[in-house]
């Protein structure tokens, strides 16, 4: 464990509502979308905010979870913030329809140069370089699949970009599912089939509410959910120098567990697996905070 922080991954069990608290079109109630990408994303307060709750529910003792996530008290003088720097959890790989194999995972050039951007904020550099519109199955795929109703033209990547694979697999497998599934299922594509893929294939689903009496609709609404088998990364780092003891708490407690994220818990869904996948080395020095302003 780290001053620097570490990367988690989590994959999607079930359907995953993270709201917006607004609508668009017909859908009354949105996923959290990134403003500039329009990709699916948990926020780091819905993130945070998830944690915390599983902590209370089976963690540590009320000391450990106040480090961890800071305490609010009456007023700002009683307040006090965690050690724990908590990021939006952004989109990896994305669940589509399939006329091969049911469905496919797909990522983009775009959303792998950011993941590698990503981790240098917690000092680690990578150099697999990204191309689009390559699959990793053996036999290679037929010249195209269509995902969704988008005919994609794919090439074999298992030579070419194997290093890539390699590095995409770390993140999943073992931790969610077998190489062969994710070899046989995972396309990189072009970053603007990936936009409207994320944008358009997400899930919405009709809920209503009836009366008791005459079952008759009471209200009706659409709601959108990232669909089940997405796969997510986050970042966590400490916000004071010397905080690996309560990063080593937090990564130990979370490490390989079913979690609920989002809302709507008590119609099932939410619920993830997380991973631990990359920590950094240790960077001894004393007790001073690593952001120096805002």
């Amino acid at each position: 464990m780290s001053d620097n922080g570490s990367l988690f991954t989590f994959y999607a069990l079930t359907p995953l509502h993270a709201g917006a608290g607004d609508s668009a079109g017909a859908i009354d109630l949105t996923v959290q979308r990134e403003k500039h990408t329009e990709y699916p994303v948990v926020f780091s307060s819905a993130m945070k905010g998830s944690l915390r709750c599983f902590f209370e529910w089976d963690g540590p003792s009320e000391t450990d979870i106040n480090a961890i996530f800071g305490t609010e008290g009456n007023d700002q003088r009683d307040s006090a913030s965690g050690k724990v720097v908590f990021t939006d959890a952004k989109i990896l790989l994305f669940p589509v329809r399939s006329s091969e194999g049911v469905f496919k995972w797909i990522t983009c050039p775009f959303v792998i140069e950011r993941l590698k951007r990503d981790l240098q904020f917690i000092g680690i550099s990578r150099n697999e370089a990204a191309a689009d519109n390559i699959a990793f199955r053996s036999p290679a795929y037929a010249s195209r699949v269509i995902l969704e109703d988008f005919p994609v033209a794919v090439a074999d990547g298992s030579a070419s970009s194997s290093a890539l694979f390699a590095f995409l697999k770390s993140l999943t497998v073992p931790h969610f599912f077998p190489e062969d599934i994710f070899r046989q299922r995972l396309i990189i594509v072009a970053d603007d089939i990936f936009k409207t893929l994320v944008t358009t294939a997400t899930q919405v689903i009709a809920r209503n509410v009836l009366d008791n009496d005459t079952k008759k609709s009471k209200n009706l609404w659409y709601e959108e959910v990232v669909p089940a088998d997405a796969v997510f990364y986050t970042i966590m780092k400490p916000a004071y120098r010397g905080s690996d003891d309560v990063m080593l708490k937090l990564c130990a407690k979370i490490a390989g567990r079913i979690l609920q994220i989002g809302g709507n818990e008590t119609i099932g869904y939410g619920f993830v697996k997380m991973s631990h996948n990359i920590a950094q080395t240790p960077n001894p020095v004393g007790p001073e905070k690593i952001k120096s302003s805002d």
